[in-house]
């Protein structure tokens, strides 16, 4: 990370202050960032497909639409069907809910859409209750703390220890930003660290806006690395993962800084890969 004109501040990872941009610490390792985001689980009973039968990943985007016409429907995201816990004549799905998801105790009818055809209704649906899990946490190691973030250590007191909200700003392996997640952090635990005399390995107990799924850690090894020299290196991806890389094209472009271009460039794009 750079600070001044032709500084770079140690560390792939910086814990920043949201509101005005403190820095809580730079460190090159952290845990908890690659997991599943919270899924939800839904068993649709009587399941009568419309077509195909449904297998395994379903979709980016999959709405379940209920028979009541007073109801809107409800977007499930990346919505995936569980093998192995298939009872007769149902189906089982997971995946995020949107930030509304369907009402309690909702267990009428629905029919099942991906943007493209319905793929199937059912009965009955009901939500299945995840097993109690430990709260995630987020551990970054080797973390060269602000004094700020020294004295409230110090202090040790609920208050100090709590964050309020941060960003956990990402860099590549040649220093330029590559993306970052909204965090609300509260300090569980500090040690000092086998990284390095003064580091520290700060564990959080956290609220991370968006963790990394599983299905994206080979794509983000990748740009980590630093952007690819070669072209089409996405083409041999799934859909999942081409969702991934595109993602983070995105954010990357987003925070670079690039000189504007003359107009009437010409570009030429290989779209021989590039699949509806």
């Amino acid at each position: 990370m750079r600070g001044g004109r032709g500084q770079r501040e140690p560390g792939r990872y910086a814990l920043k202050e949201s509101a005005n941009g403190h820095v809580w610490g730079v460190c090159a390792e952290v845990e908890g960032l690659f997991r599943e985001s919270g899924r939800a689980t839904y068993e649709l009973f009587d399941w009568v497909p419309d077509g195909a039968e449904v297998r395994g990943w379903v979709g980016h985007r999959m709405w379940l639409v209920p028979d009541d016409k007073t109801l809107d429907p409800w977007l499930l995201e990346d919505a995936e069907i569980l093998p192995g816990r298939r009872p007769a004549n149902a189906l089982v799905l997971t995946g995020m809910d949107d930030y509304m998801g369907p009402p309690e105790g909702h267990r009428a009818p629905i029919r099942v859409h991906d943007r493209y055809r319905w793929l199937g209704s059912c009965r009955e649906f009901t939500r299945i209750l995840p097993d109690e899990q430990a709260a995630p946490t987020l551990v970054l190691r080797g973390l060269s703390p602000s004094g700020r973030l020294r004295r409230a250590l110090a202090t040790g007191t609920r208050r100090a220890l709590d964050l309020d909200e941060a960003r956990l700003q990402i860099r590549d392996d040649s220093g330029d930003p590559l993306s970052d997640r909204l965090l609300r952090p509260t300090i569980r635990v500090w040690r000092p660290s086998a990284h390095g005399p003064d580091l520290i390995d700060l564990e959080l107990g956290e609220e991370l806006d968006a963790p990394v799924p599983g299905h994206a850690r080979p794509v983000w090894d990748r740009w980590l690395a630093g952007p690819p020299q070669t072209p089409g290196l996405w083409a041999g991806l799934d859909t999942r993962q081409r969702e991934a890389w595109l993602d983070l094209v995105r954010e990357r472009g987003c925070r670079s800084q690039h000189e504007a271009r003359p107009a009437g460039l010409l570009y030429e794009l290989d779209g021989r890969s590039i699949a509806a």
